[in-house]
């Protein structure tokens, strides 16, 4: 789906439940919140957690099916770890999927709270069992002369665009030169249009929209 397609749709539906126009600046804006929502929704809504029960209703890596709507967003890495067993986090960073050594042996993730622990184990020492911690500017390795890791990681969406251009009467005119795409699959950019359509102040469920999409491609409006 483009993003000329979702605006239309989205116009489309708005005009149809007489709630006024969405400007271009408007849509790019509202379209961006809603997938920025969706993508919190399929990695976890901590919002979610119940007490004893620390997991969300819907997250990633719970099933193949959650997994499947991020695949656009997994990216590969190879990680430069510094002499303090420190390596910055990758262009985009959300979340990591899984980490390893240059020979692919996992690296385990650890909370600080369990640090000691691991340093002191006996029974899984860390030179032969590397672990890393998330912290504020990047991944801190232990122990830290591991040099280097492979990471997979959930990069951002990138940022959805409908560009135009200005025609005689000061119409926006759709540009494609200044549009940027959406990355996600079909099924999901109609959750995240009925997200948008819900700040805008429309309430519809995806397979309402699928209804709406179905209806332009009939009628080429």
């Amino acid at each position: 789906m483009t993003v000329n397609e979702v605006y239309l749709l989205i116009q489309y539906i708005v005009n149809k439940s007489q709630n006024g126009y969405v400007t271009p600046d408007e849509f790019n804006r509202v379209i961006n919140q809603a997938q920025v929502s969706y993508m919190d929704y399929l990695l976890g809504q901590f919002q979610q957690y119940q007490a004893g029960r620390p997991i969300s209703n819907v997250q990633f890596g719970n099933n193949e099916t959650t997994r499947q709507r991020i695949t656009p967003f997994i990216h590969p890495a190879t990680l430069t770890v510094n002499g303090q067993g420190v390596a910055t986090y990758p262009s985009g960073y959300l979340q990591t999927d899984t980490m390893w050594t240059s020979n692919y042996n996992k690296i385990k993730f650890i909370q600080q709270d369990f640090l000691s622990n691991y340093i002191n184990s006996k029974i899984a020492p860390i030179v032969e069992n590397p672990i890393y911690m998330i912290e504020k500017d990047g991944f801190k390795f232990y122990p830290n002369n591991i040099a280097s890791a492979i990471l997979n990681y959930i990069k951002e969406p990138t940022t959805i665009v409908w560009g135009y251009t200005l025609d005689s009467n000061g119409l926006p005119v759709y540009s494609v030169g200044t549009s940027v795409n959406p990355q996600w699959q079909e099924v999901d950019m109609l959750e995240i249009i009925s997200r948008a359509l819900r700040m805008i102040g429309v309430n519809l469920q995806s397979t309402v929209v699928s209804q709406y999409a179905n209806e332009i491609t009939k009628t080429g409006q």
